[in-house]
């Protein structure tokens, strides 16, 4: 069939030659494309032809969800969010939906471990200003996410605003949330582990990196105007609770609270020594 010709000359024979090559995303620049979607396409390694097979769509079709932003069909959205294992308010962040221009609450995840990589990937990959990680140690994030570090410090050099607060191991707080979860000393020992990836961050910006002793209620991630924030159940650890999905719109509301917060906390944390 026609579009499995690899000679094509086609925007989708390249596709076919090496699923979404990184060389497109700098063509077609007049075009109002869905950079996440390719992006997210070009991360899972799957030819056009097999996602658009297993959506019941065709190539071309999606291409263009591509190529000019149009917006596919609710059923479409969702069967390729879930293909791609990235939240459809991630990939298509002005899609109408059940909370849109109600509430800037996009989606609700019953345990932090629900969240996968893939959009944590798409979340720092979409920040263009700021990027912002408060948590004792977020382990998840440096073992999980390919190249998390390196993707943080790439985007200091690109001038994003990149700061990740971090548990400090020797506080009163930290060594308290051990006792709490049943863990002890093991949560010192995250959060010293966390620090010695997070020097990667640090070498790119000498201020990208500072550790509190703070008591840490929530775990705040922000990707631009995308908060995620992992709630912290006493004697719960924090894999295993509920992470809410906000979409900032204004400073009165939930995401805008969570920043504030981050905001007290990285005051009066303190900077990391270089080493």
């Amino acid at each position: 069939m026609g579009r499995h010709n690899r000679s094509s000359g086609t925007l989708l024979g390249r596709f076919q030659a090496s699923t979404v090559p990184s060389r497109w995303q700098r063509a077609s620049s007049d075009m109002a494309r869905n950079q996440r979607l390719h992006d997210a396409i070009r991360r899972s390694g799957r030819r056009l032809d097999d996602l658009a097979d297993e959506i019941g769509a065709d190539p071309k079709t999606v291409e263009r969800w591509i190529t000019t932003g149009r917006l596919p069909r609710p059923g479409s959205r969702e069967k390729l969010a879930d293909l791609l294992g990235v939240p459809v308010p991630i990939l298509w962040p002005d899609a109408p939906g059940v909370a849109y221009g109600t509430t800037e609450l996009v989606g609700i995840y019953t345990t932090r471990s629900e969240v996968s990589p893939a959009t944590i990937a798409s979340l720092v990959e979409a920040a263009i200003d700021h990027i912002d990680v408060l948590a004792y140690a977020a382990l998840w994030l440096w073992d999980a996410v390919p190249g998390f570090a390196d993707r943080l410090a790439e985007k200091v050099s690109r001038g994003v605003e990149v700061r990740v607060c971090l548990g400090d191991p020797d506080s009163d707080a930290v060594r308290r949330r051990g006792r709490e979860e049943g863990i002890g000393d093991v949560i010192a020992s995250r959060c010293q582990l966390a620090i010695s990836y997070a020097t990667v961050v640090q070498r790119a910006d000498g201020d990208a990196v500072r550790k509190t002793g703070a008591t840490l209620y929530n775990s705040v991630f922000r990707f631009d105007g995308e908060v995620l924030v992992n709630t912290h159940f006493w004697g719960n650890p924090a894999s295993a609770s509920p992470v809410f999905h906000f979409r900032r719109q204004d400073d009165q509301g939930i995401a805008s609270t969570a920043l504030r917060s981050f905001e007290r906390v990285w005051k009066d944390a303190q900077p990391l020594s270089v080493g």
